[in-house]
């Protein structure tokens, strides 16, 4: 009789394995491919065990694979998430999420021409991807800043890039990166009055960006509008940039004879 109830035991307990395993499975996709509320550790584990289950769908390996690559990327372990993006693109050769994700490591990682390749790939995969485009455009705006061939097609670049996000906003008209974006573009190219229209689009669309504000005022100053200019600096400034902006703003409202609003002095008050 002990050795039956021993052997019914055995026979519970094996059956309930398999449904401890699927659940077990079940909570690391859900984890794996949750958009919020878990944090980078626990997908990194989850995305991990989903990847080596071995019972996912090609497409299911994909998600999970692109899934712990953005973690990685976030993290800034570039070379990781290109690892995860590589796999991505060898199961699906026609995901362009996958092209894009590669691309803004590459990108972050300051390896411009491969970023410009996998944005490509992204767009030829889907030629409405707005991100693809404002990236693509991102990377030509450092190709021109940085790269020794830029000396010798001046402008080469910059007209890449103000084409990029030309068919950007075209795509998407309220897209306030893509505005703000070109806005620098056209300041570099010492288009100060298309620059200033595209801030003012830019900051009518997301008016919470300090480097709409700061930009605007680089592009009024070469225009003659100083006080406009010292208005703007003062706005970035109040939408709290980081620690380097806001020591390039106070400095330069310094220059101006204009003190940062914290140091101005203080406002009369009129009795009624």
């Amino acid at each position: 009789m002990r050795a039956l109830t021993v052997m019914a035991l055995m026979a519970v307990t094996t059956m309930m394995l398999p449904a401890a395993t699927r659940a077990q499975q079940s909570d690391d996709r859900s984890r794996c491919f949750a958009r919020e509320g878990v944090s980078p550790e626990d997908k990194l584990e989850s995305c991990t065990a989903v990847i080596k289950s071995g019972g996912q769908t090609p497409q299911g390996l994909v998600a999970a694979f692109n899934s712990r690559g953005n973690v990685h990327l976030n993290n800034r372990n570039f070379d990781r998430a290109i690892d995860d993006y590589n796999e991505t693109i060898r199961l699906d050769p026609k995901y362009a999420i996958g092209f894009y994700n590669r691309g803004l490591a590459y990108l972050r990682k300051g390896r411009l021409d491969p970023a410009i390749e996998d944005f490509e790939a992204a767009i030829r995969l889907n030629p409405k991807y707005t991100s693809a485009f404002i990236n693509r455009a991102l990377a030509y705006q450092e190709k021109a800043q940085w790269d020794f061939n830029a000396y010798l097609a001046d402008g080469v670049y910059e007209d890449r890039a103000i084409q990029d996000l030309d068919e950007a906003i075209r795509l998407d008209p309220n897209n306030a990166t893509a505005f703000r974006n070109r806005g620098f573009v056209n300041s570099r190219r010492q288009r100060y009055d298309r620059a200033i229209q595209d801030f003012d689009e830019a900051i009518r669309l997301n008016s919470n960006v300090a480097a709409a504000f700061s930009g605007r005022a680089y592009a009024l100053r070469f225009v003659g509008q100083y006080e406009r200019a010292i208005a703007d600096y003062r706005q970035a400034l109040m939408l709290q940039p980081d620690d380097s902006s806001r020591k390039q703003i106070e400095r330069i409202l310094k220059q101006l004879g204009a003190p940062a609003e914290r140091d101005a002095p203080p406002t009369a008050v009129t009795k009624r």
